[in-house]
C-alpha cells in the first residue's frame, strides 16, 4: 500500500522573510538516489512511499529573494503505529472519562468526538497530549457522544483510529 506523509513546516511568511517555494527530496535510507518535487505551499506532504521502511528527506525553503535555506533534514518511517488497544469510555454527569493502552512509540495521542458515528457531525478534536487518557467535560447528559483515537510519532505513520461511544447521565 503507498503510504502518505505529511510534514508540517513552521514558516517565515512575514513582512522581513517569505517563501517562494519548497524543494523536496527524499530516498529510502542507505540508497543512493533522491526523488525531487517542488511544492509551492506548505505542509509538505510526500506520497506514493512504501510502507514499514525508512526514508531520508531534505528541505529546502527558497525565499522570495532568490536565497535558499539550508536544507532541513528528517528522517521518516513509514511503518504504521499500532491502533490504541483496549479503549474504554466510563461516563458520569455531564462528562466521559476516556483511557487506552500505550502505544509503543507513540508520542501523541489525539482524540476527535462526534455527535454522529460516522464522524461527520460536529466532529471535534478534544485533546492532543501525550498520557494515554482524557476526561471529556461539559457535555450534554442523555446524549451519545462518539469517540475515536489515534496515535501519532513525529516522523511516523499515525496508526488507524479506535472508536468506542458512551452517553454521560445525571448522577
Amino acid at each position: 500500500m503507498a503510504r502518505k506523509i505529511t510534514i508540517p513546516i513552521t514558516d517565515h511568511n512575514d513582512t522581513d522573510i517569505c517563501t517562494v517555494q519548497y524543494f523536496v527530496r527524499y530516498r529510502l535510507t542507505g540508497t543512493d538516489g533522491w526523488t525531487s518535487n517542488v511544492q509551492l505551499t506548505q505542509p509538505i506532504v510526500i506520497t506514493n512511499l512504501e510502507d514499514d521502511l525508512e526514508y531520508e528527506v531534505a528541505i529546502t525553503r527558497q525565499c522570495c529573494d532568490g536565497v535558499e535555506s539550508l536544507p532541513l533534514e528528517m528522517t521518516i518511517n513509514t511503518t504504521i503505529l499500532a491502533v490504541p488497544d483496549n479503549l474504554g469510555a466510563t461516563p458520569n454527569d455531564a462528562q466521559v472519562g476516556l483511557d487506552w493502552d500505550d502505544v509503543t512509540g507513540a508520542t501523541l495521542y489525539t482524540v476527535e468526538r462526534a455527535e454522529s458515528s460516522d464522524y461527520t457531525t460536529a466532529l471535534t478534536t478534544v485533546y492532543t497530549g501525550s498520557t494515554s487518557s482524557y476526561t471529556d467535560t461539559e457535555l450534554t447528559n442523555d446524549t451519545t457522544y462518539y469517540y475515536r483515537v489515534k496515535a501519532t510519532a513525529v516522523n511516523h505513520a499515525d496508526s488507524a483510529y479506535t472508536t468506542i461511544n458512551s452517553t454521560p447521565t445525571a448522577s
